[in-house]
């Protein structure tokens, strides 16, 4: 296996809250093999869960807790600027993710620390976070098959460079991954 697959397995790891064996990683030859693994993994499930809003609530809640910002104040378009106290955004953003308790945390870019524009609002971090943290907002719920793709998806892009796939490609034959 190859560094770009480890770093794969260890994202979809990370994102779904599973830790996954050499030998069960090693037998993932597509991306469908991939979401059909989680999805044995994870149970079914019992309803649907909406992690956009879920991850909404969390964010909401821990700005409230942390920073003492009034509950109506924290809304999907309000922006993270307008919402943390000034100065040291760097901390800031930091306590909100331990807060949140969200592994997969969106970083702030290089340059005078500034928010990346599609986690600019909290909306935008809310609907990241649906997409690359599910398995630590999925609750007892369980995944749908639509919201484990959906996060192998951002994963394959993110971790593998991969934008277009057939869930039946094979890793290293069709998407050369190494």
């Amino acid at each position: 296996m190859g560094l770009d697959s480890v770093e794969f397995v260890l994202g979809v790891e990370e994102a779904f809250q599973l830790a996954i064996p050499d030998a069960d990683a090693e037998r993932m030859l597509t991306p469908r093999d991939v979401v059909e693994y989680i999805s044995a993994r994870l149970g079914p499930v019992s309803s649907r869960v909406c992690l956009e809003q879920r991850a909404f609530y969390r964010l909401r809640r821990a700005v409230v807790r942390v920073f003492g910002v009034p509950r109506s104040q924290v809304l999907p378009t309000t922006r993270w600027e307008d919402l943390l106290p000034p100065g040291d955004r760097k901390h800031h953003w930091l306590l909100v993710h331990q807060a949140t308790g969200t592994p997969p945390w969106p970083s702030l870019t290089f340059w005078r620390h500034r928010f990346p524009s599609s986690v600019e609002t909290v909306g935008g971090t809310a609907a990241h976070l649906a997409e690359v943290a599910a398995g630590a907002l999925r609750g007892d719920e369980g995944l749908t098959r639509d919201q484990i793709e959906r996060t192998v998806r951002t994963l394959m892009r993110e971790h593998l460079g991969v934008k277009e796939f057939d869930w039946n490609d094979q890793f290293v034959r069709d998407l050369n991954v190494d």
